[in-house]
């Protein structure tokens, strides 16, 4: 008995579910489910907002670095209307770095005036 290549296909893409990919330069396709992505990427660029930066970028911004057309991939995060979101994921990081040279350069933010009385 054999599997029709179609079948196979259509299996693969309800395994996938939600899934979303990109490809990378070296041929390969990187998935990721994009509401985690989207958790991930608020976070980051929610303490990039206020210049703190943790350790290292998120996995789908080093990924990112190594697609075919990270330019796609950023047009496709970026938010409906840009300048009512509170937070672009896309502006995580030097846009014009990451897409001409592959490097991740942070955009942080200036670190919030200390309100407090005892200051």
């Amino acid at each position: 008995m054999s599997i029709r290549r179609s079948t196979i296909r259509r299996l693969q893409q309800a395994l996938r579910g939600s899934l979303e990919s990109f490809e990378l330069l070296d041929g390969s396709r990187y998935w990721y489910d994009p509401q985690e992505v989207h958790k991930a990427l608020f976070l980051a660029a929610y303490g990039l907002q206020l210049g703190r930066v943790k350790g290292e970028a998120p996995e789908f911004y080093q990924k990112l670095t190594q697609a075919k057309n990270p330019e796609r991939v950023l047009e496709h995060l970026e938010p409906d209307n840009p300048a009512s979101a509170f937070l672009n994921p896309t502006a995580l990081f030097d846009r014009d770095i990451l897409i001409n040279e592959r490097r991740l350069v942070p955009n942080v933010g200036e670190k919030p005036e200390d309100l407090s009385e005892g200051a």
